[in-house]
């Protein structure tokens, strides 16, 4: 469905699109209808989606919703998608729209209903049938996300996207690792396992190295980047790089960028210089991966020779964390980041003879994510002698940081480690240790709130303050609140309602107060009962027209939320069948639809939260990120779901 606020007094102009150098015009269609007034509906062929880069987006002059009247002077409106698409193909290099622009009066809002059509998908040149945009590392509309832009993987409704390319789409599996050519072990989603069409293939006349890895490869996996670069250099065995890294300066994401180079190490005469941005070794991907973990990983590189691909980013960007240095430190001690970064950490130091009398695992706990933990003690080893003890997590193991390596990585280093050897330690909690902890304080903070007298505050200008009941009202003005709930008897969550998602446009989301997993006990005086409630009555209180809307707020710290876990095979060509909305936190799951997988459909429900897809995290990505993910994923797919898991709280 495809939103588009009306305009009486809509105004027609013509543009000309030229694709010369361009790959398509870049112009995604439908056939709809627009309810232009009460009684009467305007029927015709409508802009859906823009290509980013493409020649209609960068002559600005259209946009989401506007309507083809004629195109090269030929009457559209009565036309189907497949007319105006062979009309396109025919055009050559050139086009000429006559279009009709809808102006944006506020708060009035009419919709393009898009009429169920057959996905189609045929190549060698014709055209591509898909539900949205194509793969992009851009929004292209500066309107903000609303249902029209919801993900659509599944085959009910799709939209034209007029492409005369000769793409094959990838379709296999980019998880886990696979062989080049040559043998060697790379991950699947590396440049030397990037799959080029026939034309591509063509014009590619550099031989692939060991890796799997040419220019042309490198250059379509980082499609969306500039001044790629392709390194080689010759190791001799126990030598240092000379390199010293930095991470991003946004804690919430990961790179590996090049801090420093050493003028007398392996890497000064290469290609690098400060602030490049290390994508890949040796068919090991590094792009979103932790800086401390890339050096781990070039240590354990048992071949002489080592394959960099990187990026030279723009002098002004200021994406690493550090400034670049030209003088090199004499010894640079990455475990020191440990010390502040985690809390009851440890150095300890152990004689290792024959062997350190430990072993480990790769897991996961409740406090620090993912990790290497240890998983059993020798009796009367020295590791237990220096204070070890089962489930700590091991950071470091002298100068190798373990964050986010592997099991087969660490257990590299360990073996490979001689005399006295420091690792760096972090004592956890159990779970139930933690849980008890934070009953305790929110028994605390409730006992405090009890003693405070509280001073009226007015409903309307109310603050929300985070574990404590707070009345809010919204000026509603029967506009719609914009939110999505879970919360039933017949749901998976039965304690509560809770918000997973807050449309931009919506009165909640201009009012500003409410929150992602705000947990809401009352609505207009009644108590929001999801025990006796069904879900339907409960996501009912919330699309009703209103004047105003007093909700009674609870917003716990840290949120309520249960992550699970959901695996299953995905066919080729078969759509997941969920409709999806990107914000903050991931992904939130709009409607799931009966096309889809059994597997999804017993375990997902309205509302949940996909917080990363196959390993990738899916926070703060852009509506083309996530696309590209969801539609280009085959055989095994992982999904993390948030779900909010409210304590039951009486009004």
């Amino acid at each position: 469905m495809v939103q588009q606020p009306f305009d009486s007094n809509a105004q027609t102009h013509v543009v000309v699109l030229d694709k010369t150098g361009k790959r398509s015009f870049g112009i995604c269609i439908v056939r709809g209808e627009v309810k232009d007034s009460p009684n009467s509906k305007t029927s015709g062929i409508f802009i859906k989606g823009i290509v980013p880069q493409s020649p209609a987006h960068i002559c600005g002059k259209l946009k989401v919703g506007d309507r083809i009247l004629t195109l090269n002077q030929q009457d559209v409106r009565n036309a189907t998608e497949q007319n105006v698409i062979d009309l396109i193909k025919d055009a050559g290099m050139k086009i000429n729209l006559e279009v009709q622009t809808f102006g944006h009066k506020q708060n009035e809002v009419s919709e393009v209903q898009l009429k169920p059509v057959k996905q189609k998908s045929i190549e060698n040149g014709t055209v591509e049938r898909k539900d949205t945009i194509k793969k992009d590392n851009k929004q292209p509309s500066n309107k903000p996300l609303m249902p029209k832009d919801l993900i659509k993987t599944s085959t009910t409704t799709s939209s034209a996207v007029v492409d005369d390319g000769d793409d094959e789409e990838d379709t296999r599996d980019m998880t886990g690792r696979t062989f080049s050519e040559a043998g060697y072990e790379i991950d699947r989603a590396s440049a030397g396992n990037c799959k080029l069409n026939k034309i591509e293939q063509e014009k590619d006349k550099e031989t692939p190295d060991e890796f799997g890895y040419t220019m042309a490869k490198i250059k379509k996996r980082y499609s969306n980047l500039k001044d790629l670069r392709k390194i080689e250099v010759t190791r001799p065995p126990n030598t240092d790089l000379g390199l010293a890294l930095a991470g991003h300066r946004d804690r919430q994401k990961m790179a590996c960028f090049v801090a420093g180079l050493h003028p007398q190490g392996l890497m000064a005469k290469c290609d690098l210089k400060p602030g490049d941005e290390i994508l890949e070794v040796n068919g090991t991907v590094l792009q979103n991966r932790c800086h401390l973990n890339a050096s781990v990983i070039f240590k354990n590189i048992l071949n002489e020779k080592l394959v960099f691909v990187s990026h030279r980013r723009k002098a002004n960007d200021e994406g690493i964390s550090v400034k670049p240095f030209t003088r090199f430190p004499p010894i640079v001690d990455e475990t020191e980041y440990l010390f502040t970064a985690y809390k009851n950490v440890k150095s300890v130091k152990i004689q290792k003879v024959g062997c350190l009398g430990l072993m480990i695992i790769e897991g996961k706990h409740i406090e620090v994510g993912r990790g290497i933990f240890i998983s059993d003690l020798k009796e009367g080893s020295n590791a237990v002698e220096a204070g070890l003890k089962v489930g700590d997590l091991v950071l470091a193991v002298n100068k190798d940081v373990l964050v986010e390596s592997t099991y087969d990585e660490a257990a590299a280093i360990l073996k490979r480690v001689e005399g006295i050897v420091t690792m760096v330690i972090c004592s956890l909690k159990t779970e139930e240790q933690i849980m008890k902890e934070r009953a305790e304080e929110e028994k605390k903070k409730q006992a405090a709130e009890k003693k405070e007298p509280e001073k009226p505050v007015d409903p309307s200008v109310a603050e929300i303050t985070t574990n404590k009941k707070v009345l809010i009202e919204i000026n509603v003005q029967k506009k719609p609140l914009g939110v999505i709930v879970t919360g039933g008897k017949n749901n998976y969550v039965k304690t509560g309602c809770n918000i997973t998602h807050i449309y931009p446009e919506g009165v909640v989301a201009q009012d500003k107060r409410l929150q992602l997993f705000d947990h809401i006990i009352a609505f207009n005086g009644t108590p929001v009962n999801c025990a006796e409630m069904t879900t339907l009555k409960v996501h009912q209180l919330f699309h009703l027209a209103y004047e105003k809307a007093t909700l009674l707020v609870w917003r716990n710290d840290p949120p309520e939320i249960e992550t699970i876990t959901v695996e299953f095979a995905k066919k080729p060509g078969k759509d997941l069948g969920l409709s999806l909305a990107p914000n903050e936190k991931g992904a939130t799951i709009v409607e799931i639809t009966s096309a889809g997988y059994a597997d999804i459909d017993n375990k997902l429900q309205r509302g949940d939260i996909i917080s990363k897809f196959n390993g990738d995290s899916l926070e703060n990505a852009s509506f083309a990120e996530c696309y590209a993910l969801f539609k280009g994923a085959n055989g095994k797919i992982s999904l993390e779901v948030l779900r909010p898991k409210p304590t039951t709280r009486e009004k």
